[in-house]
């Protein structure tokens, strides 16, 4: 999916137009009154001041851009320091330009008599470096608005071909012909009921990866159940050869993460550390609130990441968990493979903690217990 930003002029070629316009309108509201000999040189003086008042500003703007300050301060920060600025910039030109009224109009009398006169035309001014500041804020705000859009309207894109993918690549033709295979040998040995079951589990499953609708985000709890599903249907491939054990805190079901997260996760750690022993092994879902933080990982207890041979790594679906990590949540969304403590692989996601409506918590039961064994067929 593409999307499209409209061009936003840059930053200089507001600040050059945007100033020369305020040179000129300047310039021509005191037609008639002065001189162009000293009209013209005055109000170049007094437009480069103002666009160098403005540079400074700016500077001030893009730290408390960062800090991302709510909308009723900028607005009483961008009151206070337009009329502090401005202030400044008419004492600073008030002074130069006692030396050009003598020098231009001939006006040797030419003085500040006061400290109010040196400050005469400061509201003025004050109004026009608060307008350069409510479109300063202005624009950032708008491309801050599209940049988000972008990326919403990316990861919803990366959302729905995490669907297809499920399909093409994580469903793959030797995961779809093991688990009919294993049916096949429920139906061959009588065991019609079990058959019926796994059925089931295959059509809840196929029905959950293609109709599981348009939302980027669901709760812990239903991605659990997801993965549940899959692992109800791997477990007749694995029987006893693969243990599954869920760590997850109470508080944390309702947790937001991107759909189909874990399913990738789960299927890598069955793919290389549970098919390729004949002792199988055990694969450990957990998840936690750590600091603000959603921390989620998915343990195997088999060789590690090095004993993966590199031409083999699902490379699709981790990357596809990466990409759309980076939409979602940019450089707040972590991922990473590693060694466990002690042996194993660990994957690790850590995203912000935000909590969706409540959910129910979904039976682990199914999914924690070995099912029936049949004879494996390695695929």
């Amino acid at each position: 999916m593409t999307t499209h930003r409209r061009a936003i002029p840059g930053f200089w070629q507001l600040q050059l137009f945007g100033w020369l316009a305020f040179g000129i309108s300047m310039a021509t509201s005191r037609i008639g009154r002065f001189p162009f000999s000293y009209m013209i040189p005055a109000k170049i003086v007094l437009t480069a001041l103002g666009l160098a008042t403005s540079l400074v500003v700016w500077r001030l703007y893009r730290r408390l851009l960062r800090r991302g300050i709510g909308v009723a301060a900028t607005i009483a920060v961008c009151v206070v320091v337009s009329y502090v600025a401005a202030s400044i910039w008419t004492a600073v030109f008030n002074i130069v330009d006692i030396p050009m009224q003598r020098a231009l109009l001939h006006w040797d009398n030419a003085r500040i008599g006061s400290v109010f006169e040196l400050f005469v035309g400061s509201v003025y001014h004050a109004f026009a470096l608060f307008g350069w500041s409510v479109l300063y804020f202005g624009i950032k705000h708008y491309e801050a608005l599209l940049t988000e859009r972008e990326r919403s309207l990316r990861a919803e894109a990366l959302a729905s071909a995490a669907r297809l993918q499920a399909l093409r690549y994580q469903i793959n033709p030797h995961f779809l012909f093991n688990t009919l295979n294993a049916i096949s040998t429920l139906v061959f040995d009588g065991r019609t009921d079990e058959a019926g079951r796994m059925i089931s589990r295959l059509s809840d499953f196929l029905r959950a990866t293609l109709e599981g609708g348009d939302s980027t985000e669901i709760s812990l709890a239903e991605e659990i159940d997801f993965v549940r599903r899959y692992l109800e249907i791997e477990q007749v491939r694995f029987g006893s050869r693969l243990a599954v054990e869920f760590d997850i805190d109470g508080d944390v079901w309702a947790a937001a993460v991107p759909t189909l997260l874990l399913q990738p996760l789960v299927e890598n750690a069955i793919r290389h550390a549970i098919a390729p022993r004949e002792t199988g092994g055990t694969i450990t879902i957990g998840a936690r609130r750590q600091d603000g933080r959603l921390v989620v990982t998915v343990t195997d207890d088999g060789d590690g990441p090095e004993a993966v041979p590199q031409d083999d790594r699902p490379r699709i679906g981790l990357a596809n968990t990466r990409s759309r990590l980076a939409q979602l949540h940019g450089s707040a969304g972590r991922f990473d493979l590693s060694h466990a403590a002690d042996v194993g692989t660990i994957a690790r996601v850590e995203i912000p903690f935000r909590v969706l409506a409540p959910v129910h918590r979904p039976s682990l039961a199914a999914a924690a217990e070995p099912m029936a064994v049949l004879p494996a067929v390695h695929g």
